[in-house]
């Protein structure tokens, strides 16, 4: 995307790198929105992250200027030492791993991370060009799929990255530093994604014999934690660098045991029952959510379990009707109800407002009328998303809808792997044929590759669509929980849960 010079900053007498653009690439993104994009990636400050001195624009050319590292970068090493030992590759991978936290945090994510952009300052891990994939993104904006550059390196792309995804989130970067690690520890990119029934034992299935031969040689924590952190679907990913880093260290060096959905099951229930023994009161889902971490078990694992065991008597869950779109393999629209018996005190809608920000993790503006009141996400880069969710109080019930029209996710997905994947790719597959004289072969392999590229489109979506659907299940049942909590709170002994 770029060419890198050794440039001399006369006003401070130093040397530094500075990064112009292709043209053709600035010509595309224009100037204004992508200097003032980069100002975002401008404001990171983390002792293992590059930087930024300065960027602009000069006859037509978009530049940024970084500090000039003198050192080798990691790809440079691994050149020369081709593997790294465990402890070598750790000490290079935790601190890159807190940069990406620390970027993640601040709404940041790299989108590029691999050997080229680790620079090593006498042995100290720097990651350079934080934010620059985002800012050319997000300034191209759908202009930027018929250039045909991708913004991120084959090989280390998620594959949620790789299919032209825009809704990402920092499981992206997870993905690529396990790679990186991987390279580190093996000598090679793995070159296939882990299959589910790799997450699930835990080893590279597919792994070619010079591989496996140099895993085998890794201590047993090593293979688990790196299959796990790129794992195709987001739900098996390890969710954070550090949780990776954490992994691969054994966390403390006791693997974590993993517990089967009855042994799940029966844990929660043995948790109620000594609460029950030592309490007068009821438990909460928070108080079962602390004995079972004792165990290693994470909190949506047991809200998971507490939804099939505790619900009330004759109490049952069903999404309201959710019409399927056969073209695009999914729904268009999200809609799940609970009714919560009680009636939420309007003293109560901020801490309920409180618990839906949490839950959903996004900005939102709140409307009241009356006495029900909705609040919906902010239309914005940091919440792309359209959710809804409404609470209504009448008859002696509390009424929570909470629906996401997924016209974002659909544009999204089909706009960006059509326009990538079918737009970019079409020229690719037409210079093969024109190349190798067979073009002859056109009206035959032209179908089949836009037959190939609607067929990813329509699967990444309904897999989307599914862990979408899977999330806001989760919300609306928590939210009712939470309301439930609130009424009992002011009327004791109301606090009955009728779900639909």
């Amino acid at each position: 995307m770029a060419s890198v010079y050794l440039a001399y900053d006369p006003k401070h007498s130093r040397e530094v790198a500075l990064k112009v653009l292709r043209p053709d690439l600035a010509a595309t993104l224009g100037a204004e929105r992508f200097l003032s994009e980069i100002q975002i990636a401008a404001r990171l400050t983390h002792p293992n992250i590059l930087s930024m001195h300065d960027s602009g624009e000069a006859g037509g050319f978009l530049y940024y200027v970084m500090p000039y590292i003198e050192g080798a970068s990691l790809r440079q090493r691994l050149d020369k030492e081709r593997v790294l030992d465990p402890e070598a590759a750790l000490a290079v991978a935790a601190p890159v791993a807190d940069a990406l936290a620390y970027a993640h945090r601040m709404g940041v994510l790299h989108r590029d991370i691999k050997p080229e952009n680790i620079l090593l300052s006498q042995g100290h891990p720097i990651v350079a060009d934080f934010g620059i994939a985002k800012a050319i993104r997000t300034a191209g904006g759908t202009n930027l799929t018929r250039t045909g550059i991708p913004l991120g390196t084959p090989g280390y792309m998620s594959p949620e990255q790789a299919a032209g995804l825009s809704d990402l989130d920092g499981r992206t970067d997870v993905y690529s530093l396990a790679i990186v690690i991987y390279e580190m520890l093996v000598g090679d990119l793995p070159g296939r994604w882990p299959t589910e029934e790799a997450v699930r034992t835990g080893r590279f299935l597919e792994a070619p014999a010079t591989h496996r031969s140099r895993l085998t040689q890794l201590p047993s924590r090593i293979e688990p934690a790196l299959v796990r952190a790129m794992a195709i679907r987001l739900d098996q990913r390890t969710p954070t660098p550090i949780e990776l880093i954490e992994d691969l260290r054994g966390r403390g060096g006791e693997p974590r045991k993993r517990y089967r959905e009855g042994e799940v099951q029966e844990i929660v229930k043995r948790a109620s029952e000594l609460e029950a023994a030592t309490t007068s009161g009821s438990m909460t889902i928070g108080g079962v959510e602390a004995l079972a971490a004792e165990v290693g078990i994470a909190p949506e694992t047991v809200r998971a379990a507490a939804q099939s065991v505790t619900r009330p008597s004759g109490a049952t869950v069903h999404p309201l009707p959710m019409r399927r779109n056969p073209w695009i393999g999914g729904p268009t629209t999200i809609v799940y109800e609970r009714v919560v018996e009680g009636e939420l005190h309007e003293a109560d809608y901020e801490a309920l407002v409180d618990e839906i920000r949490r839950a959903t993790n996004y900005v939102g503006q709140v409307n009241q009328l009356g006495r029900s009141f909705a609040w919906a996400t902010t239309k914005s880069q940091t919440s792309p998303r359209d959710i809804e969710i409404a609470v209504s109080m009448r008859g002696g019930q509390t009424r929570i809808t909470v629906r996401e029209r997924l016209a974002p996710l659909i544009g999204g997905i089909f706009g960006g792997i059509g326009g990538g994947m079918g737009g970019g790719g079409m020229g690719l597959v037409m210079g093969t044929l024109s190349s190798f004289h067979l073009l002859a072969f056109a009206p035959v392999v032209v179908p089949a590759w836009l037959l190939t590229t609607y067929g990813t489109a329509r699967y990444f979506y309904s897999r989307t669509a599914k862990e979408r659907s899977k999330e806001l299940e989760g919300i609306a049942d928590r939210l009712a929980e939470v309301t439930g909590e609130l009424v009992a709170e002011r009327v004791p002994g109301k606090r009955m849960l009728r779900s639909s």
